[in-house]
């Protein structure tokens, strides 16, 4: 479980990594089509970004894909260049988050998967299992209960791969 919850601190880090490649706001992109001041359009900057979608007063606002080169991938709502709202993230690693999100970071309800096939579904705060929530295996087993920054705290329950429930406090 200690190890599962290291790997979500991780990916957490990895998605403020992943607004730290959004663009400045001195910095200026090539609109290849449509109007990407007031409207809908794909913008396109020197290093390969792109987003495609609303622009308000030259942010993105609204919809929008924003696909970095490495190939991450955010789709979903956007507010002053941010993710806020509903949105899915893509990684090339096959981890994938979709919830929602406020000012950029997971917050409130949604479920991070990782490749393996494990997750975590239940609230967020601050890009961190933070209410109450599910955190899956890979083989199946189960923690259903609440989390504090990322961490389990209080009683629980722990389902086997089996399928046994057994009340846990932690």
């Amino acid at each position: 479980m200690k190890n599962k919850l290291i790997f979500l601190g991780v990916v957490a880090l990895l998605v403020a990594a992943f607004f730290f490649f959004l663009p400045k706001g001195q910095e200026k992109g090539e609109c290849l089509d449509g109007n990407c001041f007031n409207g809908t359009g794909t913008l396109v900057f020197k290093d390969g970004r792109r987003y495609t979608g609303n622009f308000a007063n030259g942010s993105y606002n609204g919809h929008g894909v924003l696909l970095l080169t490495d190939g991450r991938k955010y789709d979903g709502a956007w507010e002053n260049n941010l993710p806020n709202g509903f949105g899915t993230q893509t990684n090339p690693d096959g981890t994938i988050y979709t919830g929602a999100w406020k000012d950029g970071k997971y917050e409130g309800q949604g479920t991070l998967t990782t490749a393996d096939g494990g997750s975590y579904t239940g609230t967020w705060k601050d890009d961190m299992p933070h209410g109450i929530g599910t955190l899956t295996k890979p083989d199946g087993s189960k923690f259903t209960g609440e989390f504090r920054n990322g961490k389990t705290v209080g009683d629980g329950v722990l389902v086997t791969p089996e399928g046994k429930e057994k009340k846990v406090s932690l």
